[in-house]
């Protein structure tokens, strides 16, 4: 599974990485690891002079608190490096560094805007051969590099949610013990569906969907809470609005009605959720019009 970078500073600082490779592409690219000794601030830097320290703050909630640790991370960092002048004169060789940029999460206040610009006119004041005489602090998230993080997300960074599945064989003992549970659904499905033998198959078919998609669910809010909240906020708001549309217009064909709102369901977590799997995004769609099916007590 893929290591959540909301959660994991390691991980992050990959991802970020990823996001500046592909934005200024690999030739224009070095690492800067740290594995022997102290990364003096850098986390890798770029041949046109901008350098790079990732920054994933433990929490973002508490504005207070995220402003304070930001500014000391900032502050920890460019004294990094302005006092290791040697050392980055041979690091960056001819390349004058113009910008150094935080990459973080979250930028929620014009008070660390403040403070980049200020400490950037201390450091041009330093007058160090490395840095050159525009130099700035700048704050950047995934937000201002949206066509490339879009790209990682729909590929390098889909996620592996591995979750239990359920087999046929082992659904339809679970319809059989649950009747009173799939009232609902039994009801409903004439509606949709004449044949008989179709309905069956239906039935059986969406308590699968239902019973995976709740796997899934469970596996999101252990490993990847943020993203679950995300899903479940879609989801309930979807669902509301077909609730609302079956009490206003009771004469709205069913089939019609669920394969267009599932539709906007799945645009809805694409654009929210553009790490998910097209394969996980078809199961949270059918586990969706599932669940809806057997425990919403409209008789559309």
């Amino acid at each position: 599974m893929i290591t959540n970078r909301h959660t994991d500073p390691k991980a992050f600082e990959r991802y970020f990485k990823d996001i500046v490779k592909l934005h200024y592409a690999p030739a224009n690219y070095r690492d800067v690891p740290d594995d022997q000794g102290g990364d003096y601030g850098i986390e890798c830097y770029t041949l046109n002079g901008h350098v790079f320290q990732c920054y994933l703050p433990e929490q973002t909630s508490d504005l207070a608190k995220l402003v304070n640790a930001q500014r000391q991370k900032i502050n920890r960092d460019i004294n990094k490096l302005t006092r290791n002048e040697k050392e980055l004169e041979k690091l960056f060789g001819s390349t004058k560094i113009c910008r150094w940029i935080l990459a973080t999460s979250a930028h929620k206040s014009a008070e660390v805007t403040s403070f980049c610009a200020q400490k950037s006119l201390k450091v041009r004041e330093k007058g160090l051969n490395f840095i050159s005489s525009d130099f700035e602090i700048l704050i950047h998230t995934e937000d201002d590099y949206k066509i490339e993080a879009s790209r990682l997300n729909s590929n390098i960074y889909q996620l592996n949610i591995d979750f239990e599945r359920n087999t046929p064989q082992g659904v339809e003992g679970w319809v059989d013990e649950n009747l009173t549970f799939l009232d609902n659904l039994e009801r409903k499905l004439p509606k949709i569906l004449g044949d008989e033998a179709r309905r069956k198959q239906m039935r059986n078919y969406l308590a699968l969907q239902y019973l995976d998609y709740q796997n899934l669910l469970s596996r999101l809010l252990q490993d990847w809470a943020d993203i679950y909240e995300t899903v479940v906020k879609s989801v309930q708001h979807r669902q509301s609005y077909l609730e609302s549309r079956f009490l206003t217009s009771p004469n709205l064909l069913p089939n019609d009605v669920i394969k267009e709102e599932l539709a906007k369901l799945e645009t809805d977590i694409a654009r929210e959720v553009s790490t998910l799997k097209p394969a996980d995004l078809e199961l949270i769609k059918w586990g969706v019009v599932s669940d809806w099916l057997i425990r919403c007590p409209l008789d559309f």
